[in-house]
């Protein structure tokens, strides 16, 4: 998931030059990298106004090519596998860290965010593939590049689609479904994680009340997983709705849902790591999803889009 947009300019200081800055102030160096270390929050306060901080910035840009990964299964309806049930994720992350941790690591592996999902696509697509038969409509799996840039990638895909944009029936995103919050787990980052049979459920009945209907109902009759519907409304100060790559295609008219089990103390972290994922947890959403968009692509109707995307959440 990328990150959601700063109100202000940042910047990335050295050590040393924090130590400057911070030296005397309500929040000296050494508090401020020990609530680093302990990934605890310390709120804002201004600097002693005797001090001032220029910054002289200089720019490189370098060009580099990336791709999305796009696979179509066919449906076998000769009437309706022209019609598209897309699944999507994010298999870029952020890239290295400026400096090693304490145990050399300076890789952002981003196990979670979002290896969960470009997994959980990859085993849909193999057991959609490997089934006795195929759904009626065809499947529609993208997964997506430059996310973390800022919805690049199905930016992309949805201004330059592979398949008539306006036959995609549904997209369904997952961005961030391995984690758990543990019994016991008093970590402020980590207040938001879902616990290990639920799950984030946003926009499902943003635009069609018929997808959040039968999203509803897939889930009720296989494995029950808790729908958490708290990050539902676009309106919601977490802006939720707009970081993942679910965004660009509802900007399209497509009806979406955006699987999330929450962000957690290793977000954008070296500490998101594979070790760290609920594989039980992971299985079961994947199974979920597996079973919407498999009912998704046999009914014999799309759902029907009966609240246009508004002119209001184009802007964001």
């Amino acid at each position: 998931m990328t990150v959601k947009s700063a109100a202000l300019p940042t910047a990335t200081l050295s050590a040393r030059a924090i130590g400057v800055v911070f030296a005397g102030e309500q929040i000296g160096p050494s508090e401020m990298f020990g609530r680093v270390a302990r990934k605890e929050p310390a709120p804002g306060f201004a600097l002693s106004a005797r001090k001032t901080v220029r910054l002289t910035v200089a720019t490189h840009r370098e060009p580099v090519s990336t791709a999305n990964v796009v696979a179509v299964l066919e449906g076998s309806d000769p009437v309706l596998k022209h019609e598209y049930v897309a699944l999507g994720a994010h298999y870029d992350h952020v890239g290295t860290a400026l400096r090693p941790d304490a145990a050399g690591d300076r890789i952002y592996n981003g196990a979670d965010d979002d290896g969960s999902g470009t997994v959980a696509i990859l085993a849909i697509a193999e057991a959609m593939a490997r089934a006795g038969t195929r759904p009626r409509r065809s499947l529609l799996f993208v997964w997506h590049t430059g996310e973390e840039k800022g919805l690049w990638g199905s930016r992309y895909f949805s201004n330059y689609p592979t398949v008539p944009i306006d036959q995609i029936v549904a997209q369904l995103n997952i961005d961030m479904i391995g984690r758990s919050r543990a019994p016991g787990d008093s970590s402020p980052a980590n207040a938001r994680l879902t616990g290990p049979d639920s799950v984030y459920v946003i926009g499902s009945k943003l635009m069609s009340s018929e997808l959040g209907a039968l999203v509803e109902r897939v889930n009720d009759r296989y494995l029950e997983i808790g729908y958490d519907y708290t990050y539902a409304d676009p309106g919601d100060p977490n802006q939720f709705f707009y970081r993942s790559d679910h965004y660009e295609y509802a900007r399209q008219g497509i009806p979406i849902v955006f699987y999330f089990s929450g962000v957690h103390e290793d977000y954008h972290g070296l500490d998101d790591e594979v070790e760290q994922i609920d594989f039980r947890k992971l299985r079961r959403i994947t199974q979920t999803i597996h079973a919407t968009a498999w009912t998704l692509a046999n009914v014999a109707v799309r759902p029907k889009v009966d609240t246009p995307f508004g002119r209001e959440l184009l802007t964001r």
